[in-house]
C-alpha cells in the first residue's frame, strides 16, 4: 500500500494537479497584489487630512500596505519554488540577464 501511495505521489498527474492548483492561487494572489497597490494610492490621496492614533490615514495605508505587498510577493516566490519549479527557473534566468 505504501508503495502505491509513493508511486501516486511521484506520478506526473499528481504533481501537475498541485501545479494547476498553485497557478490558480498564484493568479488570485497577483490580482490581490495589484488591487492592494491601487488601494494604497487611493487611500493615501483621499484620507490625507484624517488621523488615526496621531498618524495620517495615508501613512497608515503605507505602513500596513507595504509589508502586506512584500508578504504576498514572498508567498508567490516560495510557492513557485515548491509547486512550479519551471516558473522559478524562468524567474532566475531573467534576474541573471546582464
Amino acid at each position: 500500500m505504501a508503495k502505491y501511495q509513493e508511486d501516486r505521489y511521484n506520478s506526473p498527474t499528481y504533481s501537475s494537479d498541485g501545479r494547476e492548483i498553485w497557478l490558480m492561487i498564484r493568479s488570485w494572489i497577483t490580482l490581490i497584489r495589484v488591487l492592494l497597490v491601487i488601494a494604497i494610492i487611493i487611500i493615501a490621496e483621499i484620507f490625507e487630512e484624517h488621523e488615526l492614533l496621531n498618524l495620517s490615514v495615508s501613512v497608515w495605508a503605507i505602513v500596513v500596505g507595504f509589508p502586506t505587498f512584500l508578504l504576498l510577493s514572498v508567498t508567490i516566490i516560495q510557492g513557485d519554488k515548491r509547486f512550479a519549479p519551471d516558473l522559478e527557473e524562468k524567474r532566475r534566468k531573467q534576474i541573471d540577464k546582464p
